[in-house]
């Protein structure tokens, strides 16, 4: 016999409910990640059920099975697009991270093409090796540039991930640093950024 993992849908929604009702207790909206599950649609649907508000995975093929079958919640792509796939990200996803001036231009173009504005949250590196900008003065610099030359793109925030590749803590001094660089992103284009992002469960 086979292993088989086993999911039992009504906690899965009651863990959900759980958790984003002490998120909005902190004013945090919750984004649930589906790429672990294969974007199973019993469980997304349990996880909106749950009161999740956006959906997130690492791979568009997802974002489109999900249209496909009438999920409308906005979709969040957890990672920097690849060059060839700027026109898909821009179909697709309603966010997505980024964290390279090359990609955002391109992005910006597909966004042209399409005749439509998509959202980007970029990213700071403090430590976890995974993605973002490691120099601050760079992407205060690119988050300037996405706000007043990329106009189809809309800076919608900021953002890390920690205990992912590299195990750093999201401690309170990483997550002050983050807010550091959001408040200087939003001093510098004079208005409040939509998400400061602190990334995952941990």
């Amino acid at each position: 016999m086979y292993p088989q993992l086993v999911i039992d849908l009504a906690k899965l929604r009651h863990n959900a409910r759980e958790v984003a009702k002490r998120c909005e207790e902190c004013g945090i909206e919750l984004c649930g990640v589906v790429k672990g599950f294969r974007a199973d649609l019993r469980m997304v649907k349990g996880f909106i059920e749950g009161g999740v508000r956006q959906i997130g995975t690492s791979r568009l093929s997802q974002i489109k099975d999900m249209k496909a079958a009438g999920i409308e919640l906005p979709f969040v792509l957890l990672r920097i697009s690849q060059h060839c796939e700027a026109a898909q990200t821009v179909e697709l996803a309603d966010y997505s991270l980024q964290s390279e001036l090359s990609v955002m231009e391109l992005l910006n173009e597909e966004a042209r093409k399409a005749g439509k504005s998509h959202k980007v949250i970029v990213m700071a590196e403090l430590g976890d090796l995974r993605e973002g900008y490691w120099d601050r003065e760079e992407m205060i610099a690119a988050c300037l540039r996405v706000e007043k030359e990329l106009r189809f793109l809309r800076l919608a925030g900021v953002g890390v991930n920690l205990g992912c590749y590299g195990s750093i803590k999201p401690t309170p001094e990483k997550m002050t640093e983050l807010l550091d660089i959001a408040r200087e992103v939003q001093d510098g284009i004079g208005r409040e950024l939509e998400i400061v992002s602190g990334g995952a469960t941990s």
